[in-house]
């Protein structure tokens, strides 16, 4: 019975929070009434771009075209990895991205789907193989974009200001030879 309880406390607290407030130090969720906004064209370059800088060789010309030059991007899965601070910005600019990522080696890299397009946000799920590829590591970006770039490349000028992405560290570690303890794989498969 207290089981029960608990799950309907949780279940209330959570249907309410749905129409909570933003927290203050949330970034602003802009309005899609605005004329000139992403188009799924946009994204799907953006997104098929990104993965392209992941996947194969590295290349700074695609870099330059879809991150902005004062880009940042936020990951407490590759500061872990890193041995870096949680919370702080794993990247502080393009140039810092061009310098980690630049210089890793190719990591297979599959977008799994494009979740939502706003007018200036792309969610996207993705997946990789990385090291033994023993493991699947499943993702989640969450891009800002703005159209800071050039207005002839392949997004319409529309580049990723700042970049939020957490993955499954555990199997990333222990494909590249760490030592995390994962547990079994579930019997049935999520895309």
């Amino acid at each position: 019975m207290q089981v029960l309880t608990t799950l309907a406390a949780a279940t209330a607290f959570l249907s309410s929070a749905i129409y909570a407030r933003p927290l203050s130090n949330s970034l602003p969720i802009q309005s899609d009434t605005r004329s000139n906004c992403l188009t799924t064209a946009d994204a799907d370059y953006i997104v098929n771009s990104f993965a392209l800088l992941i996947n194969s060789t590295f290349s700074t010309t695609l870099a330059a075209d879809i991150l902005a030059v004062d880009f940042l991007d936020y990951s407490d899965s590759i500061d872990f990895l890193a041995g870096t601070p949680l919370g702080d910005a794993t990247f502080t600019s393009l140039a810092g991205f061009e310098a980690g990522q630049g210089g890793q080696p190719p990591v297979p890299f599959q977008v799994l789907s494009i979740d939502a397009v706003t007018c200036t946000n792309i969610a996207f799920r993705w997946l990789a193989y990385p090291g033994t590829g023993k493991y699947e590591v499943k993702g989640i970006n969450i891009a800002y974009t703005a159209q800071t770039g050039n207005t002839g490349n392949g997004a319409n000028g529309w580049q990723i200001q700042t970049n939020f992405v957490e993955f499954n560290v555990a199997a990333w570690d222990l494909d590249i030879g760490g030592s995390c303890t994962a547990p079994p794989p579930t019997k049935a498969r999520r895309s």
